[in-house]
């Protein structure tokens, strides 16, 4: 009788852990990316994973008696009980990253009860139309480092991935005259020279329509379309579908973390190419020392490193000389705000020329306007700290061009929050706040 008690109970509680790993699946999804207030969902899903933990530990305990035992069959069937087990937890596993990848958005509810005041509806600072995507095509942009780049994807690509690098110019600044570069860096619209986890390093913007923007994560992305010859069907394409990022890090790759340079600063070497997706190849090289990496990304359908090798040609003639900056580098005037949507709600671009009168890091700050509550705090610095350019004449302007993102509030839901400039110097002086808008935005949702 008490064998049989035993049995009946082990086995009622697998088959019990089993429905209950599918349903914990769903109620995570409800529970947590739905109706995450509601305590009673979360209760259920902790209570069935509970149970699930439960009657993996029984059917454990079963399975060494078994086997102490000599009961060879009970333990198949008890090794079979645990793959079903098993199988129920993976496809609740399954449920929650199919749903929390398409069930939709969730709410925070962060917005339910705010509200624009009145009396700054008249000031309050709307965001823009986007700048443009990472999918433009190349007639948008208008710097000579998009140029190079597509000027280089014009030719037609071959299989010998050879890079050639020499970045002595760049060597010798960083090792003779880093504060000179630094403050070309800075003063140069075409460098995001920011911190990357305590470390520095500069990432290359292009310039779209005028407008300086960088995209996430620094890569540029798009096709390059060509007309050969028409048909009695239409116009034959071809297409060159590309992705590039360059960057330098000091000392390491910001992006690759703590991964330092491959190659010395003068080398010549074959770059390691795998296949990347639209059937592109994906190589990612790195040259420098100890003190300096600078690593550019391609993406591209021939093996011939195309974008690399154009863009090593730009660095090299770049560094040779640090006076030729764009005539849009500094400009003479007032303060400018400039808030733009990005890619979804919630994503903004800000743009800004200031003069701080010192050298030093820029970064923001944002609060609820009605009732000061900060906002993406643990965040927002981190994502949007800068040096730019600096002088001692009020009057001239220096680039400020960053994104980020707000992950409070729900799209629809527009509030109004205050968005604060604010100004870390060098010399160890109190931080100090450069400007402040009210804005209308919207929170990320998932």
């Amino acid at each position: 009788m008490k064998k049989f008690l035993f049995d009946t109970w082990y086995g009622a509680l697998v088959v019990l852990a089993v429905v209950s790993a599918m349903l914990l699946g769903f109620t995570v999804v409800d529970g947590v990316l739905g109706v995450r207030s509601n305590i009673a969902w979360n209760v259920l899903s902790i209570s069935l994973f509970l149970v699930w933990i439960a009657a993996c530990v029984t059917l454990l305990a079963a399975f060494v008696v078994s086997l102490v035992k000599r009961r060879w069959l009970r333990a198949l069937l008890q090794v079979l009980l645990g793959g079903l087990l098993l199988c129920g937890f993976l496809m609740a596993l399954v449920v929650v990253c199919f749903m929390g990848m398409f069930s939709g958005p969730s709410d925070d509810h962060f917005a339910d009860e705010l509200a624009i005041p009145a009396e700054l509806e008249s000031d309050i600072v709307i965001p823009g139309d986007q700048v443009g995507s990472p999918f433009d095509s190349a007639d948008v942009y208008d710097d000579d480092f998009a140029r190079a780049v597509f000027a280089a994807l014009s030719k037609e690509g071959g299989d010998d991935p050879t890079v050639t690098c020499d970045l002595s110019a760049l060597s010798e600044l960083v090792h003779s005259r880093r504060d000179e570069l630094m403050a070309y860096l800075a003063r140069h619209p075409g460098w995001w020279l920011h911190e990357d986890g305590g470390r520095l390093c500069a990432t290359r913007r292009w310039r779209n329509k005028g407008i300086w923007n960088h995209q996430l994560h620094g890569y540029y992305s798009g096709n390059t379309t060509e007309h050969d010859f028409a048909q009695d069907f239409g116009v034959w394409q071809k297409t060159t579908h590309y992705q590039t990022r360059t960057t330098i890090g000091f000392p390491f790759s910001p992006f690759g973390r703590n991964r330092g340079a491959e190659r010395e600063p003068i080398s010549t070497a074959k770059a390691d190419v795998t296949r990347g997706n639209l059937e592109s190849f994906s190589s990612d090289v790195r040259f420098g020392d100890k003190d300096f990496c600078v690593e550019v990304f391609e993406e591209s359908p021939a093996r011939e490193r195309r974008i690399t090798n154009a863009v090593l040609v730009y660095l090299k003639d770049e560094f040779q000389s640090l006076t030729n900056l764009p005539p849009d580098a500094v400009v003479r005037g007032s303060d400018e705000f400039t808030l733009r949507n990005s890619i979804q709600p919630g994503i903004y671009n800000l743009t800004l020329r200031i003069n701080p009168g010192e050298p030093g890091i820029v970064y923001l700050k944002a609060f609820e306007a009605t009732k000061g509550t900060r906002l993406s705090e643990g965040r927002l610095k981190g994502a949007s700290n800068e040096r730019i350019g600096w002088s001692n004449d009020p009057e001239e302007k220096f680039l400020y061009e960053n994104g980020f993102t707000i992950y409070e509030g729900d799209w629809g839901k527009p509030y109004a929050a205050r968005i604060e400039v604010w100004f870390r110097p060098d010399s160890g002086q109190p931080e100090r706040k450069l400007m402040e808008r009210v804005c209308k935005i919207e929170g990320w949702m998932r």
